[in-house]
């Protein structure tokens, strides 16, 4: 209110004695570029008269300078004058130039006489200045993008936008294509006015891979390296070469391999094959021992098939000969349903000597029971004992044949059932016990067994029920519980005719010595005897002689 009132004392004198229609110079101090303005009026609903015969002359040879006084920028200047507004006509608009002062503040120039064209005074907007933002790209036609809006395409490598230095700040440029990977950046800072900033990307195209389908792998392959090298190299029997080497392409499975390098000891090992994989066989070879002679023990049982072990390895099945080098060995056979045989045989260089074994039948077995801990056996009414923490009791020397089996225990239903114990065999029998309450689940009843006949000799027909079920050693399976008649026949042999009981689920075995046929002697006719020779001639020559005496 204060600069208003001082702006009136100014301009009152001027006012006082002013010619309305004499014009006065009006000074407008001006920066070093004036910006020549149109102000258009605004449009009121009074006239407003303009003289047009006598023309407002602006001296600028000696302008008079007057003192300027700001007022606030929120408020508009008052310009007085002596004489009222007129009406101005909507229809025809009067455009007056203008010079006004760059500034943010309005300023109040008085003159002699009042001026009838009010001036509307610039308002500066943020974001008046201007500058440039330049985006270069290695790709025409690409989009670019400020803050999200599109600003225009790439042309001839660059697009340059103008932008304003007082206004929001571009923060994010991205330039896009179809077919090709979008770039983001930002500028290194907003231009000033007059600026060009430069900005590069680069967009590169978007690399599309076609799958291709492996086609799944299906063999393996084994890798042989021997120590020392050099080995033969052996696969199921059928030489592959000379270690190292690969033998590809191989179906998975399990492979026989053998290496063998003269001077040394042969090996030999299973090495599993799977697809897709390399599986290892490294043999390690050891020199060969120097020669020693052996000796041969040949041995024989009856039965036949009965199993050799010496010294603990096994070796074979009777009839059997096997090469011991010098000394004492231990010779065992065993087969089922017969007891074991142990014997200690001295081997003597470059001699050999036989060992025939008469296998006696076996008339004890022993079994294993599994079932919970503390659990009380019985076998045939009479308790044997209890089943230890494992839940496991175990007991030889039983009669082979059929025993009835009763397991209880304290909150448990009584298990029992009949087993066959086999002679010089552990029979594994498990007894599971349901909980008391609890309906147990029915086991179903096996309603069959079978028999394993083996005879000596071998290859003896063998009828089950006058039914031929092939040649010995064999196994007949699913025959009904209860007795059966086997015969076994061979050439030059007695048939052997037996019968033997089938208990349901259990193998029975039956081993069956034949005995060989007689062979009948030839008969010879007695030669006559030298007395009854002499006593036929001496009638026949008597006969002769009376006869001619009655001639």
């Amino acid at each position: 209110m204060l600069v208003l009132a001082l702006c009136l004392i100014a301009i009152a004198p001027l006012a006082a004695g002013a010619d309305p229609l004499e014009p006065g110079p009006v000074v407008i101090e001006t920066t070093t570029e004036p910006t020549l303005m149109p102000t258009l009026t605004a449009p009121t609903t009074e006239k407003t008269t303009v003289p047009t015969t006598r023309p407002t002359t602006i001296p600028t040879t000696e302008p008079t300078l007057m003192p300027t006084l700001t007022a606030p920028t929120t408020e508009k200047t008052a310009v007085p004058t002596t004489r009222p507004t007129t009406e101005i006509p909507t229809t025809e608009p009067t455009l007056m130039p203008t010079l006004t002062a760059p500034t943010t503040e309005k300023t109040a120039v008085p003159t002699k006489q009042p001026t009838t064209i009010p001036t509307m005074a610039q308002t500066i907007t943020v974001g008046s200045g201007k500058g440039w933002i330049d985006v270069h790209c290695n790709v025409d036609g690409a989009t670019v993008y400020f803050n999200g809006i599109a600003q225009g395409t790439i042309s001839g490598g660059i697009l340059s936008v103008a932008v304003s230095t007082t206004g929001t700040p571009v923060s994010t440029i991205t330039v896009s294509k179809s077919g090709y990977q979008s770039w983001s950046g930002e500028p290194s800072h907003m231009p000033e006015d007059n600026e060009h900033v430069e900005v590069y990307a680069t967009i590169n195209p978007v690399i599309t891979t076609t799958p291709t389908t492996i086609p799944p792998v299906t063999t393996g392959q084994i890798y042989a390296q021997s120590s020392p090298s050099g080995a033969a190299i052996y696969l199921n029997g059928n030489f592959y070469g000379y270690a190292p080497l690969s033998i590809p392409n191989l179906v998975p499975g399990t492979y026989s391999m053998k290496a063998t390098l003269s001077g040394y000891t042969p090996d030999t090992a299973l090495v599993n094959v799977y697809a897709g994989q390399t599986a290892p066989y490294y043999p390690v070879l050891s020199q060969s021992p120097q020669p020693r002679q052996t000796g041969t023990v040949y041995v024989t049982s009856n039965p036949n098939y009965a199993s050799v072990s010496v010294d603990g390895n096994y070796y074979g099945k009777t009839p059997l000969t096997v090469s011991l080098y010098p000394g004492s060995h231990q010779i065992v056979l065993k087969l089922t349903g017969y007891n074991d045989y142990s014997s200690n045989v001295w081997v003597t260089a470059g001699q050999s000597q036989d060992l025939p074994v008469m296998m006696s039948t076996a008339i004890y077995g022993s079994f294993t029971i599994t079932s919970v801990p503390g659990a009380t056996v019985y076998m045939d009414s009479a308790a044997l004992g209890t089943t230890n923490s494992a839940g496991i009791f175990q007991q030889s020397g039983i009669t082979s044949g059929n025993h009835i089996f009763k397991v209880t225990a304290s909150g448990y239903n009584d298990w029992m059932n009949t087993v066959y114990i086999q002679a010089n065999t552990v029979t594994a029998i498990s007894a599971t016990l349901t909980p008391k309450g609890v309906n147990p689940t029915p086991t179903p009843v096996q309603q069959t067994g079978g028999l394993s006949i083996a005879s000596s000799p071998t290859n003896a027909e063998t009828y089950v029920d006058n039914l031929f079920r092939g040649y010995t050693p064999l196994t007949v399976p699913d025959l009904s519980t209860g007795n059966h008649m086997v015969r076994l026949s061979a050439t030059g042999y007695v048939d052997y005719t037996t019968t033997t009981t089938v208990t349901a689920g259990q193998t029975a075995p039956l081993a069956v010595t034949l005995s060989a046929a007689p062979t009948p002697a030839p008969t010879k006719s007695p030669a006559p005897a030298p007395v009854l020779v002499v006593g036929v001639l001496a009638a026949v020559l008597a006969i002769g002689g009376f006869m001619r005496r009655r001639c």
